[in-house]
């Protein structure tokens, strides 16, 4: 599968493909030129996942014979209790420094409880658009994001810079795309910026992408998806 294209150009490549198909599909079914009516978000999905799911094989297998990813040991129960503990302790500190950014910016505050067991997402009455920001938060962003930068450019620069640098790049470039999106003052930055730090670290503890991507998902509100946002609104 392209085994002679250089290592930086796959980087490239599935960071503009990531792109290309997801506002791709928003652009042809915002132009609603299939004229689908109420099934268009139902669509929408199901494209999203198929095209997505595709994209995401692909880095898998590019991944795996360019990096030849080896881990260091089987997964044990206490890695799992690590990557648990480790998303509390993180959801905990960006707590901190939200209420930091809150009293620096005079914005409203986030009552602990909240923060932890709320999703950031956007409340909608239509549940195929719901489960398409969902799919977007809890899965597709983890997974491309961690094959991107913990996976491909991490293991790009190994062996060229020393850890700290390389973990400085990867977290900063990570922290970035987050830009305006996301993040809109420097605080913010800061608690994008741990979050990629954390991941680093999660991930070169065994060398597993696994851990990675499951500590992303956490992170992003999976529980909360699954057993309250979802119940609450539309069962």
């Amino acid at each position: 599968m392209g085994a002679r294209m250089k290592k930086p150009l796959w980087v490239l490549f599935f960071f503009v493909a990531y792109i290309v198909i997801r506002g791709g599909i928003e652009f042809v079914f915002e132009l609603n030129s299939m004229k689908l009516g109420r099934q268009a978000d139902m669509w929408e999905l199901i494209v999203t996942i198929i095209c997505v799911g595709i994209l995401v094989f692909c880095m898998y297998k590019v991944h795996t014979k360019l990096f030849k990813p080896t881990v260091k040991r089987k997964i044990q129960l206490m890695d799992l209790i690590f990557v648990f503990v480790t998303y509390i302790t993180l959801r905990f500190s960006i707590y901190l420094i939200s209420l930091w950014s809150s009293m620096a910016y005079g914005t409203g505050r986030s009552k602990l409880v909240d923060f932890f067991f709320r999703a950031d997402l956007t409340l909608t009455t239509d549940k195929f658009i719901f489960a398409l920001d969902a799919l977007g938060l809890v899965f597709i962003a983890p997974l491309i994001e961690e094959f991107l930068f913990r996976g491909f450019l991490n293991n790009l620069l190994r062996g060229k810079v020393n850890t700290f640098v390389r973990m400085s790049i990867v977290s900063i470039l990570f922290a970035a795309i987050h830009f305006p999106t996301y993040i809109h003052n420097w605080i913010q930055f800061l608690a994008y910026l741990i979050l990629s730090i954390v991941l680093f670290l999660v991930y070169e503890r065994r060398r597993s992408l696994f851990d990675a991507i499951l500590l992303h998902s956490l992170y992003n509100g999976l529980l909360v998806i699954l057993f309250i946002e979802i119940p609450r609104h539309f069962f």
